[in-house]
């Protein structure tokens, strides 16, 4: 059985495969900036299509592990949760297309880096918070902390475990967190502090996001 973090590493490789991808398909496009960028916009979809979906049977697999691990007697039949983001990925497909238009300091390549990376996890972290939710015998969701930096640490230090359900899987561009379930019957570690809970929102106010600069700066200095 894998290890939560052998399962984060199984991510990451999946989204560094969907990256090199979607890189040389990129390389491999010509013409002008517009016809660069339709054939993008044509195409890169697919290409995150295909991986998230690999992203997510890997999550729900590692899903029934953890549940075998913690013998779970109940059964429950994991599903697979990938959100129709096409819009979304379009628009952003769109803007990591501007290189193409002005000089600017970063690339089209490395637009396209962001976005490939950060749609093939969101299956994956969705597909273990969504079986959370559902299955009656989870009692929440713990962070498995990548090379990352220190408000990921601070999201994932103690171990604490996210058990409200509408706690969110915070994440910042090219973040190579994983998601980890917790059932009942296990150890299961401390329960995520107010501060965790309020840095996992996704929406956060001005007054907010400087609460937990604060927080940072005074407990996870740089």
């Amino acid at each position: 059985m894998m290890t939560p973090q052998q399962s984060r590493a199984e991510l990451s490789a999946v989204s560094e495969a969907a990256v090199a991808d979607a890189v040389e398909l990129a390389g491999r496009v010509n013409g002008s900036p517009e016809s660069r960028r339709l054939a993008l916009l044509d195409t890169v979809p697919g290409v995150i299509d295909y991986y998230a979906t690999g992203a997510a049977a890997a999550a729900a697999d590692f899903y029934d592990e953890r549940r075998q691990l913690a013998e779970v007697k109940r059964s429950y039949a994991t599903e697979l949760f990938i959100a129709d983001r096409t819009v979304k990925i379009r628009r952003a497909v769109a803007w990591a297309s501007e290189p193409l238009f002005a000089e600017m300091s970063v690339t089209l390549e490395q637009r396209l880096s962001e976005i490939v990376q950060s749609e093939v996890a969101y299956p994956y972290r969705d597909t273990i918070i969504g079986n959370r939710k559902k299955d009656p015998q989870a009692a929440g969701w713990r962070r498995v902390q990548g090379d990352s930096c220190r408000f990921c640490r601070m999201l994932a230090d103690r171990g604490a475990v996210y058990r409200k359900a509408t706690a969110t899987f915070a994440a910042h561009p090219n973040c190579d967190c994983s998601a980890e379930p917790v059932f009942f019957g296990q150890e299961p570690g401390p329960e995520a502090s107010a501060i965790q809970y309020m840095a996992s929102r996704r929406n956060r106010t001005p007054a907010t996001r400087q609460r937990i600069r604060d927080y940072l700066d005074a407990n996870y200095p740089e």
